[in-house]
């Protein structure tokens, strides 16, 4: 992937390149796109990128990428979070304690530092999706806009999972990924010359379409009626596997575009959404981190005491 030379910061008139980073979620899963900040981090790439997409946990990881913060975020998932606190499967109206999350973890315990996250040179993006219609838009974190936990709350919190929406900006919005879990696409047409996909799912994955009971839990859960909302919750898996095809070249991006994509390996990262395993998880973010530092020419052995 072509990029900016050494010491080019974001922002940077140095070149006529533009990069941007899209960093993928997926609840516990976020433990490799978690892991290859930490690896991004390590490089001493915090600075460099013009523009940072995320959804769900890859809006949270991002943000402590952005905040210099990435190693300590990254803990969140196996120190923190991999526990009935936040996971329960018998607590069927909240799985997934997002309150939990953002009061207690994000906010006490393992502070994001949101004022450096709004102050990076790299301007960040994350995507929610409007719980009226299902429409993917996106929101940058800025100082003057909406408040940035709120943003990264309203685009973490699952349909499904969890038991609320979120209100924002005259909207009401749950989780990004939903409808936009990959903005490859708004990052070309942001302008965006170089890109660097974090995905969590290795390259032969490919989404589904819903089955009968995903559709019906969400036609109960959700949609009460909404046509539109509907509708799109089943076009969700098109959505996500047409970026797919663009990170892995299926579908060639625009002419003087290019994209490069860290992913597990086949079979290696043994954990799913909902994965609590402290050991499976901790590997997850170590597999990430060294994916990341061997796609750059690093030596993945330096990150032994970052991620004691």
């Amino acid at each position: 992937m072509a990029r900016a030379g050494r010491g080019t910061r974001a922002g940077s008139a140095d070149d006529d390149r533009k990069l941007g980073l899209i960093v993928e979620g997926g609840a516990m899963r976020g433990v490799f796109s978690a892991g290859a900040c930490v690896g991004l981090e390590r490089l001493g790439l915090t600075d460099v990128f013009d523009e940072v997409y995320g959804a769900s946990s890859g809006a949270l990881n991002a943000a402590y990428f952005l905040a210099g913060q990435a190693a300590y975020g990254a803990t969140i998932y196996y120190e923190d979070i991999n526990n009935s606190q936040f996971i329960k499967m018998g607590r069927l109206s909240k799985i997934l304690d997002v309150d939990f999350l953002f009061e207690e973890i994000l906010t006490r315990r393992k502070t994001l530092d949101v004022a450096r996250v709004c102050a990076s040179p790299s301007r960040f993006f994350v995507s929610l999706a409007d719980a009226t219609t299902g429409e993917g838009f996106l929101v940058r974190a800025e100082k003057d806009g909406p408040p940035l936990m709120d943003v990264l709350k309203a685009s973490a919190a699952h349909p499904l999972l969890y038991n609320r929406n979120v209100r924002l900006m005259e909207r009401t919005c749950f989780d990004g990924a939903f409808a936009n879990p990959l903005p490859i696409q708004d990052a070309i047409d942001s302008g965006c010359t170089d890109l660097l996909v974090i995905l969590t799912c290795p390259a032969s994955y490919r989404e589904s379409a819903p089955g009968f009971f995903l559709r019906q839990l969400f036609i109960w859960k959700c949609a009460r009626g909404n046509a539109r909302l509907v509708e799109a919750g089943l076009q969700v898996h098109r959505v996500d596997n047409i970026s797919r095809d663009l990170a892995f070249a299926r579908q060639l991006p625009p002419a003087g575009v290019n994209i490069a994509t860290i992913c597990p390996p086949e079979d290696e990262l043994a954990v799913s959404r909902t994965t609590k395993s402290a050991r499976a998880l901790r590997a997850g973010t170590l597999l990430g981190a060294r994916t990341a530092l061997l796609a750059f020419g690093a030596d993945p052995n330096q990150l032994v005491e970052v991620l004691r």
